[in-house]
């Protein structure tokens, strides 16, 4: 990135923060710190991510980490629940193979998302290890999927998601480690 560009970062995501409504009320400076980062992958996502009141009414980055690692949760099991209806309906051999397979990486995801901010008070190094574990399962239901040759929006959609809120928790918790 040239110099200009790694100016005019910060800079936007500081007037994007100042410009957004739902921080009229909150402390922008946790948010702005931790979605400048250089761990962060995608600064402006991190921003959107990161701008709603539960997320701006944290306190310190584990509350920030706890309220982030909830909605992954949480996106994470409106996708399990659209599997598991998927897995009611007529499917060929590989696709319930491969819909079992993604399934079975949901639930440890959601699971891995829930456990992250306790952990987190106790031992960082732990959650952040247990973060950078979420994008390798994913990878088996992404495999999954392909080889059952089942390409449905909606799982495509929730596998980005897992992939996002992962790299979202690790790059928030691997300096805290």
């Amino acid at each position: 990135m040239s110099p200009s560009h790694t100016h005019f970062l910060p800079m936007l995501i500081i007037l994007l923060l100042s410009l957004t409504p739902p921080l009229v009320s909150a402390d922008k400076k946790l948010v702005v710190k931790v979605c400048n980062d250089d761990a962060i992958e995608d600064r402006l996502e991190c921003i959107k991510t990161l701008s709603d009141a539960k997320a701006m009414a944290a306190k310190n980055i584990n509350q920030l980490v706890g309220v982030a690692m909830k909605e992954g949760a949480a996106k994470a099991k409106k996708t399990l629940d659209f599997i598991e209806e998927m897995m009611k309906k007529p499917n060929s051999p590989a696709a319930l193979t491969a819909l079992k397979t993604c399934a079975k990486v949901y639930r440890y995801c959601i699971d891995e998302f829930k456990t992250v901010a306790p952990e987190l008070a106790e031992d960082a190094m732990t959650a952040n290890y247990d973060i950078a574990l979420i994008s390798p399962e994913v990878e088996n239901c992404v495999k999954a999927l392909h080889a059952a040759k089942l390409f449905v929006p909606e799982l495509m959609k929730g596998n980005h998601e897992l992939f996002y809120y992962a790299s979202l928790g690790y790059g928030m918790t691997v300096k805290l480690s």
